[in-house]
């Protein structure tokens, strides 16, 4: 529903800031100095099946990711019943690397055409290819209010199998997936009943997923009182658990228990939290990012987003409303180092996302440096990031003019850039972003989805 990178053994030590030089057309970047950061920005077509080009598209609130073929895969939804759509295209950036290369797949999570599903999205690709196949199966997670209904393919992106709507599901909101070897996938999401994060699991490529436990113990003040933000799988660091993998959900939550008089959601989000499973989601641990409660207010705006790196690193990131902020763990979430504020050049910044790669990280968010009102202008931005701190962070794109909106269903207004977006890095460590921007144009009332990709400038190595 539409609502509300040590390295990483040495993380590059980005003490010079990053100065990005960005296009304003559709498909190419501008020439960048050699330290400097070069994108190419557009909007994907979702008129032809197949084809490829910059065009337009009704969609917000995307995914993307890109597998260890360089296979990007970025999704996106129409809304509650519209359904979800798909664009792929093997691409690493570097010089060259076009915006409009993604060619449209269709809509993985509908039925001959009527949106089964579109509302919030989520995707994943398997990291280890299916022998049968040879193929890295892609899962595309959709909400439906009463259900969440999960797509795969097994052939690129060309064709989608319907998962039946999971059977056994209360009424959710905001799911989130990840997935491990060839065919295993954790499937999580906000339980309405009873505001907990509830954790299914599903060994077979996407069959019907069956829940094995929840990430906060029922008896909890957390329980009912949290936002979650997104679920990662480590895919190179074993677990102490035999048959075991590690899993990390992020969320935010009160510092404190606000005792029986504290209704749900009644007390401050003001600490940052990750869930550790070292079983393969059998069973969580709750681990406090001690050091988040200096960020001051609440770190609800709007989804922590959580990243691991190949040598097991974690890196959180949440927004205060304010300035965007981030911590680092080298020991499965016991201990923390907080960067501080790192969106100290804007007004407000909010929905942070992150990519922790093998050399270093990458975050991006969206950012203002207008005081409220009509002509406020939102853009992307984009830093490189490490426990000491961060590159400076600069503009991408502009996305949205007027105030942002993060009450959800409630918002009358201002809701275009809806709740999140997302970073992903091919092998070569370049990054691809997936945004939401105003529709038909800067300061429309609609939506669409854009497409950036790194051209030149520093890179942070093969994500996990």
């Amino acid at each position: 529903m539409r609502r509300r990178h040590w390295s990483v053994a040495a993380v590059v030590a980005m003490g010079t800031a990053s100065v990005l030089s960005v296009s304003g057309t559709a498909a190419a970047a501008q020439p960048h100095a050699a330290s400097g950061v070069g994108f190419a920005t557009g909007q994907p077509q979702a008129t032809s099946v197949g084809a490829a080009g910059c065009g337009s598209n009704t969609a917000g609130e995307p995914s993307i990711h890109v597998s260890k073929a360089n296979l990007v895969g970025l999704g996106s939804e129409n809304g509650v019943g519209g359904g979800s759509v798909y664009w792929r295209r093997t691409q690493v950036g570097g010089p060259g690397a076009s915006a409009c290369a993604l060619s449209y797949s269709g809509q993985p999570n509908a039925v001959s055409g009527v949106g089964a599903s579109g509302g919030d999205i989520d995707t994943a690709f398997a990291p280890v290819k299916d022998p049968t196949t040879g193929t890295y199966r892609i899962y595309v997670a959709s909400l439906n209010l009463a259900s969440i209904n999960v797509a795969t393919s097994t052939d690129n992106g060309a064709t989608f199998t319907q998962v039946p709507v999971q059977a056994g599901i209360p009424v959710d909101d905001r799911e989130w997936i990840a997935a491990y070897g060839t065919k295993t996938s954790l499937l999580t999401y906000h339980d309405i009943a009873t505001n907990n994060i509830d954790v299914l699991r599903n060994d077979t490529g996407g069959g019907p997923y069956t829940q094995i436990s929840q990430a906060i113990p029922a008896t909890d003040y957390k329980a009912q009182n949290n936002e979650l933000g997104n679920i990662v799988i480590d895919h190179h660091n074993a677990s102490p658990v035999a048959g075991g993998f590690y899993a990390y959900q992020s969320f935010v939550a009160p510092s404190k228990d606000p005792g029986p008089s504290g209704a749900v959601n009644g007390a401050p989000y003001d600490q940052a939290f990750v869930a550790v499973s070292a079983d393969g989601g059998h069973t969580f641990t709750d681990r406090p990012v001690g050091c988040s409660t200096k960020s001051g207010g609440t770190l609800n705006h709007q989804f922590p987003n959580i990243s691991v790196a190949p040598n097991g690193t974690l890196v959180e990131t949440w927004s205060n409303d304010s300035n965007v902020f981030g911590a680092f763990s080298r020991d499965h979430g016991i201990t923390w180092t907080c960067t501080g504020a790192i969106s100290t050049n804007t007004r407000q910044a909010i929905e942070p996302w992150v990519v922790a790669g093998a050399t270093g990280v990458d975050l991006v968010y969206y950012a203002t440096k207008d005081a409220p009102g009509p002509n406020q202008t939102w853009s992307v931005y984009f830093t490189q990031l490490s426990p000491a701190g961060a590159t400076t962070p600069a503009p991408i794109v502009a996305v949205h003019q007027g105030p942002v909106c993060e009450g959800g269903a409630g918002c009358t207004g201002g809701r275009q850039l809806l709740d999140d977006f997302g970073v992903d890095t091919d092998q070569a460590g370049y990054a691809h972003i997936a945004y939401s921007h105003d529709a038909p144009a800067l300061g429309g009332a609609g939506s669409y989805t854009g497409y950036a990709v790194q051209t030149g400038g520093a890179t942070i190595g093969a994500p996990n």
